[in-house]
């Protein structure tokens, strides 16, 4: 079994950038994979939008996760890559400027992004953006179709 990494208190800020990417290369494979899937499954004909959101790693235990959320008469939940938790632990408090949190969920969305058009998602008929949950990152959506 691996041991969870844990970053150092103080590492700068573009190292925590350079370090959770690559984190999150290790998964790129995988993600594109459950993607194509998905993409390949037809939408239910009362589908009427969908998002996916980035919840954050609040606390700095190197869980986050992703969820598509395709909304009709009920909404269904398509969790990615339900097993990341392994992502680096790390000290929060020590960035009260910074918010680490905001900056993960930030690399986060461009990380799904690109997987996302890897996959062949751009021209998925259902206009999708990717964000962070609950206004977490910066607050920009990604769109990830051409809809």
């Amino acid at each position: 079994m691996n041991k969870q990494k844990k970053l150092p208190q103080g590492i700068p800020i573009d190292a925590i950038e350079r370090v959770y990417t690559k984190e999150l290369d290790r998964y790129s494979d995988e993600l594109i994979n459950e993607i194509k899937s998905f993409l390949k499954t037809p939408l239910k004909e009362d589908v009427i939008e969908g998002s996916v959101e980035i919840f954050p790693d609040e606390y700095g235990d190197g869980v986050l996760s992703i969820g598509l959320y395709l909304r009709a008469e009920l909404t269904e939940h398509i969790p990615f890559l339900d097993k990341v938790k392994d992502l680096p632990m790390i000290d929060l408090t020590g960035y009260e400027e910074e918010n680490l949190v905001d900056l993960i969920v930030d690399i986060t969305q461009r990380w799904f992004a690109e997987s996302w058009w890897k996959a062949g998602g751009w021209e998925f008929k259902l206009p999708l953006t990717v964000y962070g949950h609950d206004g977490f990152g910066s607050g920009t959506a990604i769109n990830l179709t051409k809809q």
